[in-house]
């Protein structure tokens, strides 16, 4: 059985269609991103999968046994709790039983009783069933893979930053019991080795997922079909983020050559119909227009509004922009780099890598002359004109609407000038009275580009530009910023983004000097590849090589070995033979068809169910003759 199901699925809200008749399912082996422009109604859609909002019309069914981990965009925690508490508190069972456990020793101590003793070994078995033993490593692996170090496990929730608070509940969530997981764009604040782990530990789970996502080099590695929802439609395409654009552009251009051919053909009948209707070819032109009433006209393809964004510079800046030699710097004295040599130049596209809580935004500042906390020789260039974005948006003043944020920047200007701008990033209507307080994330950094790219500057210093953009936005930033000719050096952890636009890599990286390992800050030659690599290494001094093990004498004939090994591998492919039939069956649950048949629907069930316990059963098989091949290892060592 599906974990959800919906069908016919429609919402209102407001007197306003949000969703229209989407019928999909979720399955146990599902690994789905869900896309579509902010405001599509992606959440929406998620909060009726949770059961937090009901359907204006359709039916949506949920397995008895769903367990939902749900991870909300920018979420939040309250204070009062130490970090490690906050996360350990995701497995009640465990902590439970620890405390039961805890109070039995304790009793049995002081009274060894028979009774104490059968309740302690129940709780130890049960303890142990839930893998509390191996818990408690795993939360520490979580915590360090997200940048959360042991120094901290005992702060405050409530002192961390907005970023590191949605990351600890990103941790909370991963160990949450369930058998359905849903996060809402988890990467927004996971650097890129973060992003990666991320990648890495999902792959890792056998359970299924659904990730609301910007990201496309992300999707590309977890997913495997992808939810598009476009004018409140939903379209599945099995598949990743690439398979869906090569998918969806075919489809837009066979829509779009089919309605041109229908048009053309309407418009020459029409044209025939209109010379002949009272000439001689009078019955002709009749019988024409009685099959063109019975043609079924295809609409226009709908066109998704395309952002037109273009960046000027008002003057040129000199040719050397930065000249750094020998520099360190720091903060709160803690030094964040050293030994750093950089050179950049007029039209450098330089993007800066690094792990979280490397300095890269205090760097940033270093480099607008706003952090003073530094030694060596900084050199900046003449006649910069910088423009700085801030990832959080800090320079918007909440209570001014979106037209006012703009107007005050131009105030002899007249309105239309205003209003045009702001509907080349998106503002048009009603829009542009709301107050900036009330943006959602990604209208927060399309106003802020608004006033950026204005402002004219011949030097974009950019912190995570494309946060919170939707792709539609962040393609149209990005021709923009490839057209723009002035610098730019700027901080993203969007791998499809930073590839396409860094022409340099600055990566904060660590070299080995006189046996000490120091942070510092590299140009890095190569793609972006390279650079992300280079931001992972750690050196090691070189030690003694390793004695060569002893050659082990054989005492198992090697044909038992392969035999047995052909034995298993033979098993395997059996396997995922099934799984391959397992998976054709389960997408055609995901076609909106499969559903209008009630008795095919119980036959693909039917299937399901068999497929699944064959598959059982081989695994079982294949878990007995690993085990009997590990003996054999065993016996002839």
């Amino acid at each position: 059985m599906s974990l959800i199901s919906a069908r016919e699925l429609s919402f209102e809200f407001g007197g306003q269609r949000i969703l229209s008749e989407l019928s999909c399912s979720i399955e146990h082996n599902s690994r789905i991103g869900l896309i579509g422009a902010n405001g599509s109604g992606k959440t929406t859609l998620i909060r009726l999968f949770l059961g937090e909002l009901q359907p204006s019309a359709g039916t949506i069914n949920r397995a008895s046994s769903l367990k939902i981990a749900y991870l909300p965009q920018n979420a939040k925690v309250q204070s009062g709790v130490a970090l490690i508490d906050f996360v350990k508190a995701s497995r009640p069972d465990i902590l439970a039983l620890q405390a039961q456990i805890q109070a039995l020793s304790a009793q049995l101590d002081k009274d060894h009783l028979s009774k104490t003793e059968e309740q302690l070994h129940t709780a130890v078995e049960r303890f142990t069933s839930l893998g509390g033993y191996e818990w408690e490593n795993e939360v520490k692996h979580v915590l360090m893979s997200l940048n959360f170090q042991p120094d901290v496990w005992d702060t405050d929730v409530g002192l961390l930053s907005g970023g590191e608070q949605t990351r600890l509940c990103l941790a909370a969530i991963l160990l949450k019991p369930h058998n359905l997981l849903i996060m809402d764009e988890p990467t927004n604040h996971l650097d890129i080795a973060m992003i990666r782990w991320l990648e890495s530990y999902l792959l890792k789970q056998d359970r299924p997922y659904l990730l609301v996502s910007h990201d496309r080099s992300f999707l590309d590695a977890c997913v495997t079909s992808i939810f598009h929802i476009r004018s409140g439609k939903l379209s599945i395409t099995k598949g990743n983020y690439s398979s869906f654009a090569q998918a969806d552009e075919i489809a837009r251009q066979t829509a779009q050559r089919t309605y041109e051919r229908q048009k053309k053909e309407y418009e020459e009948t029409m044209d025939f119909v209109r010379r002949n209707i009272a000439g001689q070819k009078t019955k002709q032109a009749q019988s024409r227009l009685k099959r063109l009433e019975k043609m079924d006209l295809q609409p226009a393809p709908r066109q998704e509004k395309q952002l037109r964004l273009k960046v000027q510079a008002q003057s040129r800046s000199g040719n050397d922009l930065y000249i750094l030699q020998d520099v360190s710097f720091g903060i709160a004295g803690k030094q964040l780099a050293q030994n750093i040599d950089l050179y950049a130049g007029y039209q450098d596209r330089i993007c800066i890598i690094g792990p979280n809580g490397c300095g890269k935004t205090t760097f940033l500042h270093l480099l607008m002359g706003d952090h003073t906390d530094y030694q060596g020789q900084l050199k900046i260039g003449a006649s910069l004109d910088i423009g700085y974005f801030d990832q959080h948006n800090v320079d918007l003043d909440p209570s001014l609407t979106v037209m006012e944020t703009l107007w005050q920047l131009v105030p002899a200007e007249p309105q239309g000038y205003v209003l045009g701008f702001l509907a080349r990033f998106g503002f048009v209507g009603d829009d542009v009275q709301k107050t900036v307080g009330v943006l959602s994330g990604g209208e927060k950094s399309r106003l802020y580009l608004a006033v950026l790219i204005h402002s004219k500057p011949n030097l974009l210093i950019m912190d995570e530009p494309t946060n919170h953009l939707d792709t539609n936005v962040a393609d149209a930033l990005l021709e923009a910023l490839q057209d723009y000719d002035g610098s730019i050096i700027f901080v993203s952890h969007d791998r499809w983004f930073l590839s396409r636009l860094a022409t340099k890599y600055w990566v904060f990286t660590k070299e080995l000097e006189d046996g000490v390992i120091y942070d510092t800050i590299r140009e890095v030659d190569g793609d972006a590849n390279a650079a992300i690599e280079r931001s992972f290494y750690i050196p090691e001094p070189e030690k003694a090589p390793k004695a060569k093990p002893k050659k082990k004498t054989k005492k198992i004939n090697p044909k038992v070995f392969e035999l047995k090994q052909a034995e298993i591998d033979a098993l395997h492919t059996r396997r995922d033979a099934l799984r391959e039939r397992l998976w054709d069956l389960q997408s055609s649950l995901s076609k909106s068809d499969s559903y209008n048949d009630l008795e095919q629907l119980r036959q693909i069930h039917h299937d399901q169910s068999c497929l699944e316990a064959e598959i059982d059963e081989l695994t079982q098989m294949i878990n007995t003759c690993e085990h009997e091949y590990l003996e054999l290892l065993i016996q002839d060592a």
